[in-house]
Protein backbone atom coordinates (compact mmCIF):
# COMPACT_ATOMS: atom_id res chain seq x y z
CA UNK A 1 0.00 0.00 0.00
CA UNK A 2 1.35 3.38 -0.97
CA UNK A 3 1.91 5.71 2.00
CA UNK A 4 0.88 9.33 1.33
CA UNK A 5 3.84 11.71 1.20
CA UNK A 6 2.34 13.95 3.88
CA UNK A 7 1.91 11.06 6.31
CA UNK A 8 5.48 9.87 5.69
CA UNK A 9 6.90 13.37 6.21
CA UNK A 10 4.97 13.83 9.45
CA UNK A 11 6.10 10.43 10.68
CA UNK A 12 9.75 11.29 9.98
CA UNK A 13 9.31 14.68 11.65
CA UNK A 14 7.92 13.04 14.77
CA UNK A 15 10.78 10.54 14.79
CA UNK A 16 13.23 13.45 14.59
CA UNK A 17 11.58 15.29 17.48
CA UNK A 18 11.52 12.17 19.64
CA UNK A 19 15.15 11.37 18.82
CA UNK A 20 16.27 14.87 19.83
CA UNK A 21 14.20 14.73 23.01
CA UNK A 22 15.55 11.31 24.00
CA UNK A 23 19.13 12.38 23.31
CA UNK A 24 18.69 15.58 25.31
CA UNK A 25 17.11 13.73 28.24
CA UNK A 26 20.00 11.26 28.09
CA UNK A 27 22.43 14.19 28.25
CA UNK A 28 20.63 15.53 31.31
CA UNK A 29 20.65 12.16 33.07
CA UNK A 30 24.35 11.64 32.29
CA UNK A 31 25.56 15.08 33.34
CA UNK A 32 23.25 16.16 36.14
CA UNK A 33 25.26 14.49 38.92
CA UNK A 34 28.74 15.08 37.51
CA UNK A 35 29.23 18.21 35.40
CA UNK A 36 31.41 21.04 36.66
CA UNK A 37 29.16 23.88 37.92
CA UNK A 38 28.26 26.21 35.08
CA UNK A 39 28.69 29.98 35.24
CA UNK A 40 25.61 31.45 36.86
CA UNK A 41 24.99 28.11 38.55
CA UNK A 42 28.28 28.24 40.47
CA UNK A 43 27.42 31.69 41.83
CA UNK A 44 24.00 30.51 43.03
CA UNK A 45 25.49 27.47 44.79
CA UNK A 46 28.25 29.52 46.42
CA UNK A 47 25.94 32.31 47.55
CA UNK A 48 23.50 29.70 48.89
CA UNK A 49 26.33 28.18 50.94
CA UNK A 50 26.95 31.56 52.54
CA UNK A 51 23.28 31.94 53.45
CA UNK A 52 23.24 28.35 54.76
CA UNK A 53 26.17 29.09 57.07
CA UNK A 54 24.74 32.47 58.14
CA UNK A 55 27.55 34.43 56.49
CA UNK A 56 26.94 37.91 55.04
CA UNK A 57 25.87 37.85 51.43
CA UNK A 58 26.26 41.49 50.46
CA UNK A 59 29.98 41.94 51.00
CA UNK A 60 32.30 44.71 49.84
CA UNK A 61 34.48 43.03 47.17
CA UNK A 62 37.25 45.57 47.81
CA UNK A 63 37.56 44.26 51.38
CA UNK A 64 36.62 40.68 50.51
CA UNK A 65 35.05 37.87 52.53
CA UNK A 66 37.81 36.60 54.82
CA UNK A 67 35.95 33.73 56.50
CA UNK A 68 37.73 31.19 54.29
CA UNK A 69 41.26 32.43 54.86
CA UNK A 70 43.65 33.89 52.30
CA UNK A 71 43.05 35.00 49.69
CA UNK A 72 39.59 36.37 50.53
CA UNK A 73 36.60 35.78 48.27
CA UNK A 74 35.64 38.88 46.30
CA UNK A 75 32.34 38.85 44.43
CA UNK A 76 29.18 40.69 43.57
CA UNK A 77 25.91 38.84 44.09
CA UNK A 78 24.84 37.69 40.65
CA UNK A 79 21.03 37.46 40.82
CA UNK A 80 18.38 38.68 43.24
CA UNK A 81 18.68 35.92 45.85
CA UNK A 82 15.16 34.46 45.83
CA UNK A 83 16.21 31.21 44.13
CA UNK A 84 19.51 31.27 46.02
CA UNK A 85 17.59 31.40 49.30
CA UNK A 86 15.53 28.35 48.28
CA UNK A 87 18.72 26.42 47.47
CA UNK A 88 20.22 27.46 50.82
CA UNK A 89 17.45 25.57 52.65
CA UNK A 90 18.83 22.27 51.31
CA UNK A 91 21.83 20.60 53.06
CA UNK A 92 25.11 21.37 51.30
CA UNK A 93 25.71 17.77 50.22
CA UNK A 94 22.44 17.75 48.28
CA UNK A 95 22.31 21.37 47.12
CA UNK A 96 23.72 20.86 43.62
CA UNK A 97 21.52 17.86 42.89
CA UNK A 98 18.47 19.65 44.26
CA UNK A 99 19.09 22.85 42.27
CA UNK A 100 19.68 20.99 39.02
CA UNK A 101 16.81 18.59 39.57
CA UNK A 102 14.37 21.35 40.45
CA UNK A 103 15.34 23.45 37.43
CA UNK A 104 15.13 20.43 35.14
CA UNK A 105 11.65 19.62 36.42
CA UNK A 106 10.61 23.25 36.14
CA UNK A 107 11.73 23.45 32.51
CA UNK A 108 10.38 20.12 31.30
CA UNK A 109 7.30 20.41 33.52
CA UNK A 110 6.49 23.84 32.08
CA UNK A 111 6.63 22.52 28.53
CA UNK A 112 4.65 19.38 29.41
CA UNK A 113 2.11 21.45 31.33
CA UNK A 114 1.55 23.83 28.41
CA UNK A 115 0.97 20.87 26.10
CA UNK A 116 -1.28 19.00 28.54
CA UNK A 117 -3.49 22.03 29.21
CA UNK A 118 -3.74 23.08 25.57
CA UNK A 119 -7.11 23.31 23.89
CA UNK A 120 -8.26 19.88 22.82
CA UNK A 121 -8.35 20.74 19.13
CA UNK A 122 -4.67 21.82 19.08
CA UNK A 123 -3.24 19.43 21.65
CA UNK A 124 -1.17 17.50 19.10
CA UNK A 125 0.32 20.71 17.71
CA UNK A 126 1.09 22.00 21.23
CA UNK A 127 2.67 18.67 22.15
CA UNK A 128 4.87 18.77 19.05
CA UNK A 129 5.97 22.34 19.81
CA UNK A 130 6.69 21.50 23.45
CA UNK A 131 8.63 18.35 22.55
CA UNK A 132 10.62 20.28 19.96
CA UNK A 133 11.64 22.88 22.56
CA UNK A 134 12.33 20.22 25.18
CA UNK A 135 14.61 18.37 22.77
CA UNK A 136 16.59 21.47 21.80
CA UNK A 137 19.95 20.83 23.40
CA UNK A 138 21.19 24.44 23.36
CA UNK A 139 18.30 25.29 25.68
CA UNK A 140 18.52 22.22 27.92
CA UNK A 141 22.24 22.84 28.38
CA UNK A 142 21.34 25.88 30.49
CA UNK A 143 17.81 25.03 31.65
CA UNK A 144 18.89 21.88 33.49
CA UNK A 145 21.64 23.48 35.58
CA UNK A 146 20.99 25.16 38.93
CA UNK A 147 20.62 28.61 37.35
CA UNK A 148 17.27 30.39 37.92
CA UNK A 149 16.34 30.65 34.22
CA UNK A 150 13.99 27.66 34.25
CA UNK A 151 12.29 28.80 37.47
CA UNK A 152 11.66 32.26 36.02
CA UNK A 153 10.29 30.77 32.78
CA UNK A 154 7.98 28.48 34.75
CA UNK A 155 6.53 31.42 36.70
CA UNK A 156 6.11 33.39 33.48
CA UNK A 157 4.32 30.46 31.82
CA UNK A 158 1.91 30.07 34.74
CA UNK A 159 1.09 33.78 34.68
CA UNK A 160 0.70 33.88 30.90
CA UNK A 161 -1.56 30.83 30.88
CA UNK A 162 -3.73 32.38 33.58
CA UNK A 163 -4.04 35.68 31.71
CA UNK A 164 -4.81 34.13 28.33
CA UNK A 165 -7.41 31.80 29.85
CA UNK A 166 -9.13 34.72 31.59
CA UNK A 167 -8.71 37.09 28.67
CA UNK A 168 -7.18 39.66 31.01
CA UNK A 169 -4.92 40.20 34.02
CA UNK A 170 -5.90 39.73 37.64
CA UNK A 171 -3.84 40.60 40.71
CA UNK A 172 -2.27 37.14 41.01
CA UNK A 173 -1.11 37.01 37.39
CA UNK A 174 0.25 40.57 37.67
CA UNK A 175 2.12 39.63 40.84
CA UNK A 176 3.64 36.57 39.16
CA UNK A 177 4.79 38.60 36.16
CA UNK A 178 6.36 41.22 38.44
CA UNK A 179 8.06 38.44 40.40
CA UNK A 180 9.71 36.88 37.31
CA UNK A 181 12.59 39.41 36.93
CA UNK A 182 13.30 39.11 40.64
CA UNK A 183 14.11 35.46 39.96
CA UNK A 184 16.10 36.07 36.74
CA UNK A 185 16.54 39.74 35.77
CA UNK A 186 16.94 39.07 32.04
CA UNK A 187 13.49 37.45 31.73
CA UNK A 188 11.50 40.64 31.25
CA UNK A 189 10.29 40.64 27.64
CA UNK A 190 7.49 38.12 28.15
CA UNK A 191 6.17 39.73 31.38
CA UNK A 192 6.27 43.23 29.87
CA UNK A 193 4.61 42.05 26.67
CA UNK A 194 1.90 40.15 28.53
CA UNK A 195 1.07 43.15 30.71
CA UNK A 196 0.98 45.45 27.69
CA UNK A 197 -1.23 42.99 25.84
CA UNK A 198 -3.63 42.78 28.78
CA UNK A 199 -3.87 46.57 28.87
CA UNK A 200 -4.58 46.79 25.14
CA UNK A 201 -7.23 44.08 25.35
CA UNK A 202 -9.08 45.65 28.28
CA UNK A 203 -8.42 49.37 28.06
CA UNK A 204 -10.99 50.17 30.71
CA UNK A 205 -8.99 48.17 33.26
CA UNK A 206 -5.61 49.24 31.86
CA UNK A 207 -4.99 52.00 34.44
CA UNK A 208 -5.65 49.58 37.30
CA UNK A 209 -3.47 46.89 35.69
CA UNK A 210 -0.58 49.31 35.23
CA UNK A 211 -1.03 50.77 38.70
CA UNK A 212 -0.96 47.30 40.25
CA UNK A 213 2.15 46.30 38.26
CA UNK A 214 4.00 49.52 39.06
CA UNK A 215 2.94 49.39 42.70
CA UNK A 216 4.10 45.81 43.13
CA UNK A 217 7.37 46.54 41.31
CA UNK A 218 8.11 49.58 43.46
CA UNK A 219 7.16 47.80 46.68
CA UNK A 220 9.29 44.77 45.85
CA UNK A 221 12.22 47.02 44.86
CA UNK A 222 11.95 48.93 48.13
CA UNK A 223 11.79 45.69 50.10
CA UNK A 224 14.83 44.29 48.28
CA UNK A 225 16.74 47.52 48.82
CA UNK A 226 16.07 47.51 52.55
CA UNK A 227 16.68 43.76 52.98
CA UNK A 228 20.05 44.02 51.21
CA UNK A 229 21.18 47.10 53.10
CA UNK A 230 20.98 49.11 49.90
CA UNK A 231 23.38 46.80 48.04
CA UNK A 232 21.21 44.73 45.72
CA UNK A 233 21.05 47.00 42.69
CA UNK A 234 24.76 47.84 42.73
CA UNK A 235 25.63 44.14 43.04
CA UNK A 236 23.31 42.84 40.33
CA UNK A 237 24.19 45.61 37.89
CA UNK A 238 27.94 45.28 38.44
CA UNK A 239 27.83 41.51 38.08
CA UNK A 240 25.68 41.46 34.94
CA UNK A 241 25.97 44.76 33.05
CA UNK A 242 28.68 43.72 30.62
CA UNK A 243 28.99 45.92 27.52
CA UNK A 244 26.91 45.55 24.37
CA UNK A 245 28.79 44.46 21.28
CA UNK A 246 27.81 44.02 17.65
CA UNK A 247 30.38 41.23 17.42
CA UNK A 248 28.69 39.33 20.23
CA UNK A 249 25.28 39.80 18.57
CA UNK A 250 26.61 38.50 15.27
CA UNK A 251 28.11 35.52 17.05
CA UNK A 252 24.90 34.69 18.91
CA UNK A 253 21.94 35.50 16.66
CA UNK A 254 22.68 34.23 13.11
CA UNK A 255 23.87 30.86 14.40
CA UNK A 256 20.89 30.28 16.70
CA UNK A 257 17.98 32.01 14.95
CA UNK A 258 17.50 29.21 12.37
CA UNK A 259 16.75 26.80 15.22
CA UNK A 260 13.95 28.95 16.60
CA UNK A 261 12.65 31.01 13.67
CA UNK A 262 10.22 28.33 12.38
CA UNK A 263 8.63 27.83 15.82
CA UNK A 264 8.48 31.56 16.53
CA UNK A 265 7.11 32.27 13.06
CA UNK A 266 4.44 29.60 13.42
CA UNK A 267 3.37 30.96 16.81
CA UNK A 268 3.32 34.55 15.54
CA UNK A 269 1.21 33.54 12.54
CA UNK A 270 -1.24 31.71 14.83
CA UNK A 271 -1.51 34.71 17.12
CA UNK A 272 -2.08 37.11 14.22
CA UNK A 273 -4.62 34.77 12.61
CA UNK A 274 -6.61 34.57 15.87
CA UNK A 275 -6.14 38.24 16.83
CA UNK A 276 -9.84 38.81 17.30
CA UNK A 277 -9.60 36.69 20.45
CA UNK A 278 -8.32 38.43 23.59
CA UNK A 279 -6.17 35.44 24.52
CA UNK A 280 -4.42 35.52 21.14
CA UNK A 281 -3.69 39.24 21.34
CA UNK A 282 -2.22 38.87 24.82
CA UNK A 283 -0.21 35.84 23.81
CA UNK A 284 1.04 37.58 20.68
CA UNK A 285 2.09 40.63 22.69
CA UNK A 286 3.99 38.37 25.10
CA UNK A 287 5.73 36.63 22.19
CA UNK A 288 6.68 39.89 20.49
CA UNK A 289 7.98 41.31 23.77
CA UNK A 290 10.05 38.19 24.43
CA UNK A 291 11.50 38.07 20.91
CA UNK A 292 12.37 41.76 20.73
CA UNK A 293 14.00 41.72 24.14
CA UNK A 294 15.97 38.57 23.33
CA UNK A 295 17.23 39.98 20.04
CA UNK A 296 18.40 43.10 21.87
CA UNK A 297 19.83 41.34 24.93
CA UNK A 298 21.89 38.91 22.83
CA UNK A 299 24.23 41.82 22.07
CA UNK A 300 25.37 41.81 25.71
CA UNK A 301 28.77 40.32 26.36
CA UNK A 302 28.17 37.04 28.17
CA UNK A 303 24.73 36.41 26.66
CA UNK A 304 24.04 32.86 25.57
CA UNK A 305 21.41 30.48 24.21
CA UNK A 306 19.47 30.52 27.49
CA UNK A 307 18.02 33.86 26.37
CA UNK A 308 15.94 31.94 23.81
CA UNK A 309 14.12 30.07 26.59
CA UNK A 310 11.76 32.99 27.17
CA UNK A 311 10.44 33.38 23.59
CA UNK A 312 10.28 29.57 23.25
CA UNK A 313 7.92 29.37 26.22
CA UNK A 314 5.84 32.25 24.84
CA UNK A 315 5.59 30.47 21.49
CA UNK A 316 4.46 27.14 22.95
CA UNK A 317 1.93 28.93 25.16
CA UNK A 318 0.47 30.82 22.19
CA UNK A 319 0.15 27.65 20.11
CA UNK A 320 -1.44 25.81 23.04
CA UNK A 321 -4.16 28.46 23.45
CA UNK A 322 -4.86 28.90 19.72
CA UNK A 323 -7.76 27.70 17.63
CA UNK A 324 -7.47 24.82 15.21
CA UNK A 325 -6.05 25.93 11.90
CA UNK A 326 -4.76 24.56 8.63
CA UNK A 327 -1.45 23.35 10.11
CA UNK A 328 -2.35 19.96 11.57
CA UNK A 329 0.10 17.36 12.81
CA UNK A 330 -0.56 14.29 10.67
CA UNK A 331 -2.67 16.31 8.23
CA UNK A 332 -2.83 15.79 4.48
CA UNK A 333 -1.17 19.06 3.46
CA UNK A 334 2.13 18.01 1.90
CA UNK A 335 3.71 21.47 2.09
CA UNK A 336 3.10 21.71 5.84
CA UNK A 337 4.44 18.21 6.45
CA UNK A 338 7.59 18.73 4.40
CA UNK A 339 8.23 22.13 6.03
CA UNK A 340 7.91 20.56 9.48
CA UNK A 341 10.29 17.77 8.51
CA UNK A 342 12.87 20.23 7.18
CA UNK A 343 12.77 22.32 10.37
CA UNK A 344 12.96 19.29 12.64
CA UNK A 345 15.78 17.73 10.63
CA UNK A 346 17.86 20.92 10.86
CA UNK A 347 17.46 21.38 14.60
CA UNK A 348 17.16 17.70 15.54
CA UNK A 349 20.46 16.61 14.06
CA UNK A 350 22.25 19.47 15.81
CA UNK A 351 20.57 18.65 19.14
CA UNK A 352 21.34 14.94 18.97
CA UNK A 353 24.93 15.65 18.07
CA UNK A 354 25.29 18.32 20.77
CA UNK A 355 23.75 16.10 23.43
CA UNK A 356 25.94 13.10 22.65
CA UNK A 357 29.17 15.05 22.31
CA UNK A 358 28.69 17.14 25.43
CA UNK A 359 27.55 14.23 27.58
CA UNK A 360 31.00 12.75 26.99
CA UNK A 361 32.99 15.98 27.17
CA UNK A 362 31.29 17.25 30.35
CA UNK A 363 31.90 13.90 32.03
CA UNK A 364 35.57 13.96 31.03
CA UNK A 365 35.93 17.61 32.08
CA UNK A 366 34.52 16.78 35.52
CA UNK A 367 36.96 13.89 35.91
CA UNK A 368 39.85 16.15 34.89
CA UNK A 369 38.89 18.87 37.36
CA UNK A 370 38.38 16.41 40.22
CA UNK A 371 41.94 15.13 39.77
CA UNK A 372 43.49 18.52 39.18
CA UNK A 373 44.58 19.38 42.72
CA UNK A 374 46.57 16.16 43.01
CA UNK A 375 48.11 16.53 39.57
CA UNK A 376 49.14 20.12 40.27
CA UNK A 377 50.56 19.19 43.68
CA UNK A 378 48.19 21.48 45.59
CA UNK A 379 47.79 20.21 49.14
CA UNK A 380 46.10 21.19 52.39
CA UNK A 381 44.29 24.49 52.58
CA UNK A 382 46.04 26.02 49.56
CA UNK A 383 43.68 27.24 46.87
CA UNK A 384 43.43 26.92 43.11
CA UNK A 385 42.33 30.02 41.24
CA UNK A 386 40.66 29.80 37.84
CA UNK A 387 39.11 31.93 35.14
CA UNK A 388 35.85 30.02 35.60
CA UNK A 389 33.83 30.23 38.82
CA UNK A 390 32.61 26.63 38.61
CA UNK A 391 36.15 25.29 38.63
CA UNK A 392 37.00 27.36 41.71
CA UNK A 393 33.86 26.14 43.47
CA UNK A 394 34.59 22.49 42.60
CA UNK A 395 38.21 22.69 43.76
CA UNK A 396 37.96 24.99 46.78
CA UNK A 397 34.36 24.82 47.94
CA UNK A 398 34.12 28.56 47.29
CA UNK A 399 34.58 31.16 44.59
CA UNK A 400 37.62 33.42 44.81
CA UNK A 401 36.69 36.03 42.19
CA UNK A 402 34.29 35.39 39.30
CA UNK A 403 36.32 36.31 36.21
CA UNK A 404 33.14 36.85 34.21
CA UNK A 405 32.26 39.72 36.59
CA UNK A 406 35.65 41.15 37.41
CA UNK A 407 37.28 41.19 33.97
CA UNK A 408 34.89 43.76 32.53
CA UNK A 409 34.85 45.81 35.72
CA UNK A 410 38.65 45.89 35.78
CA UNK A 411 38.80 46.85 32.10
CA UNK A 412 36.77 49.99 32.72
CA UNK A 413 38.47 50.84 36.01
CA UNK A 414 35.55 49.83 38.23
CA UNK A 415 37.56 47.17 40.07
CA UNK A 416 41.26 47.41 41.02
CA UNK A 417 43.42 45.11 38.94
CA UNK A 418 46.13 45.39 41.62
CA UNK A 419 43.87 43.72 44.18
CA UNK A 420 43.11 40.90 41.77
CA UNK A 421 46.80 40.43 40.99
CA UNK A 422 47.64 40.30 44.70
CA UNK A 423 45.12 37.49 45.21
CA UNK A 424 46.29 35.51 42.18
CA UNK A 425 49.92 35.72 43.31
CA UNK A 426 49.22 35.20 47.01
CA UNK A 427 51.35 32.51 48.71
CA UNK A 428 48.07 30.72 49.49
CA UNK A 429 47.26 30.43 45.76
CA UNK A 430 49.18 27.43 44.49
CA UNK A 431 47.80 27.04 40.97
CA UNK A 432 45.74 28.76 38.31
CA UNK A 433 43.48 27.05 35.79
CA UNK A 434 42.88 28.76 32.47
CA UNK A 435 39.86 27.49 30.56
CA UNK A 436 37.82 30.35 29.13
CA UNK A 437 40.71 32.74 28.42
CA UNK A 438 38.72 35.68 29.85
CA UNK A 439 41.65 36.84 31.95
CA UNK A 440 43.31 37.95 28.72
CA UNK A 441 40.74 40.75 28.58
CA UNK A 442 42.74 42.44 31.36
CA UNK A 443 46.33 42.59 30.03
CA UNK A 444 47.96 43.72 33.28
CA UNK A 445 46.46 40.77 35.15
CA UNK A 446 47.48 38.36 32.39
CA UNK A 447 51.03 39.73 32.43
CA UNK A 448 51.23 39.29 36.20
CA UNK A 449 49.97 35.72 35.84
CA UNK A 450 52.64 34.92 33.27
CA UNK A 451 55.35 36.55 35.40
CA UNK A 452 54.43 34.57 38.53
CA UNK A 453 53.41 31.21 37.06
CA UNK A 454 54.63 28.69 34.54
CA UNK A 455 52.44 26.30 32.53
CA UNK A 456 52.60 22.91 34.26
CA UNK A 457 50.43 20.98 31.80
CA UNK A 458 47.68 21.40 29.20
CA UNK A 459 44.84 19.00 28.50
CA UNK A 460 41.27 19.07 27.14
CA UNK A 461 41.38 22.84 26.62
CA UNK A 462 42.57 23.42 30.20
CA UNK A 463 45.91 25.09 30.87
CA UNK A 464 47.19 24.60 34.42
CA UNK A 465 49.71 27.10 35.78
CA UNK A 466 51.82 26.60 38.92
CA UNK A 467 54.19 29.11 40.61
CA UNK A 468 57.67 29.47 39.20
CA UNK A 469 60.48 28.14 41.33
CA UNK A 470 62.69 30.67 43.07
CA UNK A 471 65.27 32.00 40.66
CA UNK A 472 63.43 30.79 37.57
CA UNK A 473 63.23 33.35 34.74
Amino acid sequence: MKVPLSRLAWALALVGVVAALVATLGFVAATLPTRVPYWGEAEVLFEASRLRHHLPLWIDPYAGAEEYGAPPSRFYVTYPPLWTWVVSLVPSRAATTFARGACTLAWLGTLAGLAATAKREVRREAALAAAFVGGTWVLANFATTGRPDAIACALAAVALTRITRRGGADLLSIALLVLVPWVKPTVIGLPAGALLGACLVDRARAPRTLAAAIGLAVASAALAHVASGGAIFAHVVRSNAQPLSLGVWLEQVPSRLPFFAPLLGWAAWVGWRDRRAASARIGLAALVGAVLWTLFALAKTGSASNYWMEPAVAAVSLIARSKAGPVRVGGANVAHAVAALACVAWAGVASVRGALEHARSYRDDAAFVSALRARAGVEGGAVVAADEAGIELALNGRILAPTYQMAHLARRGAYPAATWIADLTSPATRAFVEHTGQLRLVPEVQRALEAHYVVAFEERGFRVWTPKRAGAP
